[in-house]
Formats: C-alpha cells, structure tokens, sequence
C-alpha cells in the first residue's frame, strides 16, 4: 500500500483481493475494513476531513475507478489494467467464489423492492450460497448491527452510496462482529437491473462514468463534470514530486 493524492492506495487484480479475503479469513481475525477508491471518492477526500477518517480507518484501500489509473498515469506511476476492479462488474464472480468457498455475506443497502428482487434472482443463480440482505432504509442501527452479529459474516457489503455507507461502518465496525467489511455502493441494484448497468467492454476502456451520465444525469453531472477538475493540482503536485 502506497499513498497517493493524500491517501493510500493499492492497486491489486480482482483474484488477488478474493485470495486475500481467504487469508484473512484463515487467520480468524475480525473487523478487517477494506476500503476502494473512485473519483467521486477521492474528491470527497479532499473537501470532508470527517470522511477522510474512514480511510485513515482502513486496512487496505483497493482502485475502483479507471480514472484513478489515470490520474496515477499522469503524475508518472504506471499500474496494469487488470489492478484495479469494480464490484459492481464483479459482483456475481464474488458469489460464485463465496458459494464455492463457502463464505457466509450480510449485504446490507438498497431499498426493500430492489431486495426483494435480489434474493429471488440470488436463490435461483446461487442456491447454496449463505447470504442475508437487508435494505438500508432503517431507523433502528442498533437491531442491524445485532441481526449482522446473530450471522457472524465473513464478508460484510454495504451499499449505501456515498458517503452515509462509509459513514455507517466507520461509527459501527467495532460493534460488528465480522472478518471483512467493504462499501459497495449501487452495487445490488445493477445486479437486479434497478440501475441500468454499463456493459463490461464499456467499463474496462474506462467510459462506465459516461454511459451511468446519460442514463442518470441530473444527479450524476457534478460528479463527473465539475468535481474531477477539485483534482487538478493535487494531481499536478504529484507530478512535480515524483
């Protein structure tokens, strides 16, 4: 892990990360919090110090986004295509090698329908999978994290955009009993088509943001037209350093 823009960063293959869980999960240690960085991320870095603490929090920090490959490629620092994933692309990859595996996962996030949706679509494509899900509409915090804990999960994904998801497991993650918990943003809601998911070839040339842009533009034209310019001269001082 290096850092990078104010931050750390590893850039790491999709197997890898899943290897890595294995071992974690081999060594039976618990609470181990894996973060990931996109632009939108790193963006909010820089103008919430209260979501940067989520971050310092972290274990390790994997790249989400094409774009931070080439904000690294600009200021010199080369990584393969392949070290970086989005889960939202590999999320039934995931289930297969946790069905296989035999790992136990809690999602918690989504709205209840786009649930609902996810467990019929689950039970028939991975029928012996152990996984629980939970919307993230919720008032009571304290019955979630018992429900979580009554599971003892090996994998905890939380996809409550950003930043309430990043939020939520920096305030409970010493109450959670679990070996690994990630943010995973809309990801339960591409898998069920709620969200209209940009094909993979879109994805790994790096144009997911602008096909998730004209299907979803009035909340997503800040995002990616005016907060990657905030990354201007944190990018230029990288540059100059190295």
């Amino acid at each position: 892990m290096r850092h990078f823009f104010g931050t750390r960063l590893t850039p790491v293959k999709f197997q890898d990360w899943l290897e890595g869980i294995s071992h974690k999960l081999a060594s039976r240690r618990r609470g181990y919090l894996c973060a990931n960085h996109n632009l939108h991320s790193l963006y909010m870095l820089h103008t919430d110090p209260g979501f940067r603490i989520f971050y310092e929090r972290s274990d390790e920090c994997y790249i989400d986004g094409m774009a931070i490959r080439a904000l690294l490629a600009v200021a010199g620092v080369t990584s393969g295509s392949e070290q970086r994933f989005s889960l939202m692309d590999k999320f039934e990859q995931l289930l297969a090698h946790a069905e296989q595996q035999n790992w136990t996962i809690y999602y918690l996030g989504s709205q209840e329908r786009v649930v609902e949706e996810a467990q019929a679509k689950l039970s028939r494509l991975y029928p012996d999978l152990n996984i629980s899900l939970h919307h993230g509409y919720f008032e009571n915090d304290a019955l979630i994290v018992d429900r979580i804990n009554a599971m003892r999960p090996d994998l905890l994904l939380v996809g409550m955009g950003m930043p309430a998801q990043e939020f939520w497991l920096l305030a409970h993650l010493e109450e959670l009993d679990v070996a690994v918990a990630t943010e995973v943003g809309a990801t339960l809601d591409y898998f069920t088509g709620a969200q209209a998911r940009p094909p993979l070839w879109i994805s790994r040339v790096g144009l997911a943001w602008l096909y998730r842009l004209v299907h979803d533009p009035v909340p997503l034209w800040c995002r990616y037209l005016l907060e990657p310019w905030a990354l201007f001269f944190p990018t230029i001082k990288l540059w100059l350093r190295r």
